[in-house]
């Protein structure tokens, strides 16, 4: 154990008496470590003096967008400084008022492409269904045609299929959507208090405007899907519709095939794609459903990668417990006592980091983003066509910078050769963006492996200047962090040094200061908390971050849990949109396939034609649905740089996810389809007229 002589001492400033009428758990503006306990008492209005300051809380009635006008003209009415009001942004941000405009219009952008996609989805889904439905009665409808039915009737008892499905299916969604939410309020409720610090549980209210405004968009959802197929409904005629002359017009201009094709996938990859080509109508919805779920799935999946990385650029990224901190190079006894708080029970993860901060001159030509507008903006920063940045230095042990190096797929080897500096710099930086008021993410230089690095020692006197210590050498550059470590500022360099580099500038420049920090993590923290606050020195600075943490992580779970419970959702709309358009669209063949079998066609045949389809309509459906969800993604991403700036990538993992799933979810649809049929008797099915 560890023990300082403290000084401390206990004035007697005055004396009250109170009376204790209740007890309260610890508030969350406590700290655990604090030398006393919170006590709140009431406030006579009489004993205020006329002059004397007080902090007010005022709760609104209702909460409204002219909520900061009013307390503006409030202010302004009683002579309260604005500097003075302070607003509950957390609390105000769940109701819907945000005064930052920027970030306003971000969440109504986002809500309005989200609404659009999953309308554009559902319809495409219910259009699908019901187009089919009437290719497939086309006879049907023909023979009423025949027997007097007008084009209103027929019309009309499509839009009745549509009113019936969405007088069951509506009231079902509302139920299940709020049964749903309810569900998961239960799970997360817990979470939310802890994240949020707050020990109330969310509710689900359901008002009357929302439940109307999901049943109008339900129904026009619903009418939208059943209108194109009830005006067709209507134009087919009896003789056509016995003909069977309205889905399938045949030319032999339409259903030529390159000889490639042949060649390619043999006889039975021309016939699929002939076929495919004379069946042109059910080809287009089965295509276009592939492509709605393409950019259904791409899109959400880019949604939800947005939200968690703004939620990133949020949260504070602190990846540890507790940080004990000394503005000096520790001693040996120093480093005994590190090594004791290491060894506490409990503690799973450790890194002792020494820090210095020097300046390094980078070529204005290298500088890149937000860093780059800042200097053009102002010439004065830069000096000889060099801007003088500061170096955020990090020592790490050789045991913690091997693994960190390893980390980043590099050997640590090459980082323990004297006759050089080795540094591993970081080229992405997360700041907030006060000017334009938004969170931004930036590279702010291009710097090169084998690059060197000057780096500069400012003395305490302006006139001394800059002095040359030595050359840093550029050997890895990442965006990875290691654990203690986060960007600072645009302008400021964090570079990754093995804790040599430092001693070795030290012996050049003594005036240099450096400070130490050990960062922990406990499966326990708040009881290694005290254990830490035992041993550690007076002089030695210590922060609890543990709190800040679990705030942190549970937020991202919060997040998460909504983010992909969305996607599960629209995955799975997708996948039944998949299989219902290719089932019914394969049923709808069932003659075809007979006619094919008579021929003489074998099932291996039959298998490699099937197979040869689900190529090409997996194929066709991936060249327009890739470039149109990259557009769409391409558009959410200039929304969300209204609040939050980072660079545009493509999400290639989704990309290449939703290649494979479409041809394994279409390949698997039609096996499915087909197997169903396949065993149908050919004669049968040929003197089968509704088919």
């Amino acid at each position: 154990m560890f023990t300082d002589e403290l000084s401390e001492e206990l004035r007697y400033m005055q004396e009250k008496s109170f009376k204790v009428v209740g007890i309260m758990e610890r508030p969350t503006w406590e700290r655990p470590w604090s030398p006393g306990y919170t006590v709140l008492t009431y406030l006579d209005d009489s004993s205020i003096a006329e002059l004397e300051n007080v902090n007010a809380t005022v709760v609104m009635k209702s909460v409204n967008r002219n909520l900061y006008n009013y307390v503006e003209a409030l202010a302004k009415e009683h002579g309260i400084s604005m500097d003075s009001v302070v607003y509950h942004n957390e609390l105000l941000r769940y109701s819907g008022v945000i005064r930052n405009d920027g970030m306003r219009s971000t969440l109504f952008n986002l809500a309005a492409i989200i609404i659009a996609i999953i309308i554009v989805g559902s319809v495409a889904l219910i259009f699908n269904a019901f187009a089919i439905s009437v290719t497939e009665r086309s006879r049907h409808l023909g023979m009423l045609a025949s027997v007097g039915a007008t084009k209103r009737q027929k019309r009309n008892s499509v839009f009745f299929e549509g009113a019936i499905i969405g007088l069951i299916s509506i009231p079902l969604g509302i139920i299940s959507g709020i049964a749903g939410i309810a569900a998961t309020f239960v799970f997360l409720n817990t979470l939310i208090q802890e994240a949020l610090g707050v020990t109330q549980n969310l509710v689900v209210t359901v008002s009357p405007g929302s439940i109307l405004v999901a049943i109008l968009v339900s129904a026009l959802t619903i009418f939208i899907s059943t209108y194109m197929p009830a005006r067709k409904a209507s134009k087919i005629t009896a003789i056509d519709a016995i003909r069977q002359t309205q889905d399938i017009k045949l030319t032999g201009k339409k259903i030529k095939t390159s000889r490639l094709v042949r060649f390619l996938f043999g006889m039975e990859g021309e016939i699929g794609l002939k076929n495919l080509k004379r069946n042109k109508r059910k080809y287009q919805i089965t295509v276009f459903s592939l492509v709605i779920s393409i950019v259904l799935f791409l899109t959400v999946t880019y949604f939800t990668y947005s939200i968690e990385k703004a939620g990133e650029m949020t949260t504070e990224g602190i990846d540890y417990d507790i940080q004990i901190h000394m503005s000096t190079i520790p001693s040996e006894e120093d480093l005994e006592i590190f090594r004791a708080m290491t060894e506490l029970e409990g503690v799973t993860e450790h890194i002792l980091i020494q820090e210095a901060q020097l300046h390094a001159p980078i070529d204005e030509s290298k500088l890149r983003g937000a860093l780059k507008e800042m200097v053009d903006e102002n010439e004065d920063l830069v000096e000889d066509g060099m801007y003088r940045a500061i170096a955020n230095l990090h020592g790490l042990t050789e045991d913690a910078f091997r693994e960190f190096a390893a980390s980043i797929g590099l050997e640590g080897e090459q980082f323990f050769d004297t006759t050089h500096l080795p540094a591993i710099v970081i080229d992405t930086i997360t700041y907030y963006d006060w000017e334009k008021d938004k969170r931004v993410q930036t590279k702010q230089l291009e710097v090169d492996a084998g690059d060197n690095l000057p780096l500069y020692f400012r003395g305490w006197e302006i006139s001394e200047g800059y002095q040359l210590l030595k050359e840093l050498e550029v050997t890895a550059v990442t965006e990875e962090l290691p654990m203690g470590v986060n960007t600072s500022g645009l302008g400021v360099l964090t570079i990754i040094v093995p804790q040599w580099v430092l001693y070795d500038l030290a012996e050049v420049e003594e005036r240099m200061s450096m400070w130490t920090g050990l960062y922990v993590s406990s499966e326990d923290p708040m009881a290694t908390i005290y254990e830490i606050d035992e041993i550690k020195a007076s002089y030695m600075s210590f922060f609890n971050r543990y709190e800040a943490r679990q705030r942190d992580e549970q937020f991202m779970l919060i997040l998460s849990v909504f983010v992909y419970g969305f996607i599960a959702l629209i995955s799975a709309i997708s996948v039944a949109n998949i299989f219902n358009t290719i089932s019914t669209s394969i049923t709808l063949r069932k003659r075809e396939f007979a006619m094919l079998k008579s021929v003489g066609m074998t099932p291996k045949s039959f298998r490699k034609m099937i197979n040869y389809e689900s190529i090409f309509y997996g194929l066709k459906a991936l060249l327009y649905g890739i470039p149109i969800s990259i557009g769409v993604m391409y558009a959410m991403h200039r929304v969300i740089m209204n609040s939050f700036s980072y660079t545009f990538s493509l999400p290639w993992i989704n990309i290449l996810i939703v290649i494979f799933a479409v041809f394994v979810i279409v390949g698997s649809a039609m096996l499915y389809s087909t197997a169903k049929v396949r065993k149908e008797n050919i004669i049968e099915t040929l003197k089968q007229e509704n088919i």
